[in-house]
Order: C-alpha cells, then structure tokens, then sequence
C-alpha cells in the first residue's frame, strides 16, 4: 500500500464508527441544537406528538422518517472509534452535502467538505505526524485534498455525510428495542429506545413534542446530539487554489537499502 493510499485508509478508519443507530458512540459532547423544524404534517414545537403512545418499533419509524423530513441537521459530540473516541462536528443533508471536523486524539483529524459527490479533506499536521509523514504533509500544504465520494478509500465519509442513508439505517434497526419511560433532552421530553451494542447499551432519545426527530445517541461511554434540524448546510467549496487533486500527489520515493 503506497503512502497515500495508507493515509486515506486512515481517515476511512477514523470515520467507520460514524455509521447507523445500532453504531458504537463516545464520550458527551456540549452542543446546543436549535429546536426542530416542523414539517407539513407534524405536530408544531411544543406540541406532543404522540410517539409515547407507540411501540419502541413504531417510535424509532416515526423518528427515521422525521429525520428525512428535515433534510438536515447538524450532529455534535464523540463517538468510540478503534479504541480512540472520534470528535465531530458535522452538519449533513439529505442531498449528500456535508461540512465538518472530525478528530481522534492518537490520530489527528481533518476538517470535510462534501457537496453531491464532491469531497474535500483537509487533515491537520496532527494526522499527517501519523499517516503520511512530512512528504506528504509539504506537498499538500495548507490545502485540502480532493477527491470523490466514489473514491473506495473514502467511502465511510461519503456514507457519514449522506442524511437519507443514516435516516435509513435508523429506521432499520428495530429490533431487540425496549421503550423507557418519557425524560427530558435538550430541555425538551423524550422517548427514550434502548438495544444491546457490542460495547454495551445504546440508547436513543426521541422528541415526544414537534416532530419526532432523534435528539440524542448515548451509549455508556458517551452522546451525539442532534439539532438545527432544517438548517441549510453551508454551500461555500473550496477553490481550485485552496484544494489539490488526490490523484496529483506524489508517493514519496522509498529510502535505498543496502544489502
């Protein structure tokens, strides 16, 4: 595996934990989401909406679906990620957009833009320390890489940034769930859906006024929060003069060996 290649294999590992409700998660985040938009058809903020009459399976549709609904949000706070937690800060849409950070603490982290399938990387000096070395680090610069989300190596951030798909990946994980009894989130009350995890227990906290989004993730090592439901993902891209093509960057050449 070439150094470039090695490096890109490591933002696709920092990113695989991000996936699907049934995903592993980290340590609390501080986040102050906005309240949900309320969509034709759904109950306005402050209005109950009737989700902790229904089955835990029955909640978990009604929130997958209102997560569709509002065709964005942004997702604040820290998951577990191959032994490291992995901090984001991602605002995502149902169009495939996505703008954001993501860092792990033995590894570094980039910033990530994505607009349909376009996608921008930014790793800090952090990442490169780790993966790619100075070589790599000096050709890059203060710039980000760019890419595709077709690129085989960045494809868990292609599938981090897809809102519909996480919406889908939500609405599938309905079994084995058991409903707790109606707490407070974000100073809004919430449904809690509990299910085993490999790591332990993860719990999933959904709006019982408005629309039923999902407001929070928490399993025992840690919370993704979730707001500003319906708040356009920022559209700015980097320029032609701030990125550099993947597939211009020079693989270092190897030190000799003597024999």
């Amino acid at each position: 595996m070439t150094a470039v290649a090695g490096a890109a294999a490591a933002v696709a590992a920092l990113t695989a934990g991000c996936g699907g409700s049934g995903g592993s998660t980290g340590p609390a985040a501080a986040a102050s989401p906005a309240a949900a938009t309320a969509t034709a058809g759904t109950p306005a903020p402050g209005v109950d909406n009737g989700v902790a009459g229904l089955s835990a399976a029955e909640i978990l549709q009604r929130s997958a679906q209102a997560l569709r609904d509002a065709r964005s949000v942004r997702a604040v706070g820290t998951i577990a990620g191959g032994g490291q937690p992995i901090t984001m800060d991602l605002r995502l849409d149902t169009d495939g957009n996505c703008t954001g950070t993501l860092s792990q603490t033995d590894v570094g982290g980039f910033q990530v833009v994505k607009a349909g399938h376009q996608l921008w990387v930014k790793p800090d000096q952090a990442f490169w320390q780790s993966h790619g070395g100075s070589a790599l680090s000096d050709q890059v610069g203060d710039r980000y890489l760019k890419t595709t989300s077709d690129d085989p190596d960045f494809g868990e951030i292609g599938t981090l940034c897809d809102l519909g798909g996480l919406a889908d990946q939500l609405g599938a994980a309905t079994s084995d769930l058991t409903k707790g009894a109606t707490t407070t989130v974000q100073g809004r009350p919430a449904v809690p859906l509990a299910r085993s995890t490999d790591t332990g227990t993860a719990t999933l906290y959904v709006a019982a006024q408005g629309p039923p989004v999902p407001l929070r993730l928490e399993q025992d090592v840690g919370a993704v929060d979730f707001g500003e439901f319906g708040t356009p993902v920022p559209s700015a891209t980097p320029g032609p003069d701030q990125s550099l093509d993947i597939d211009r960057l020079q693989q270092p050449e190897a030190t000799p060996t003597t024999v």
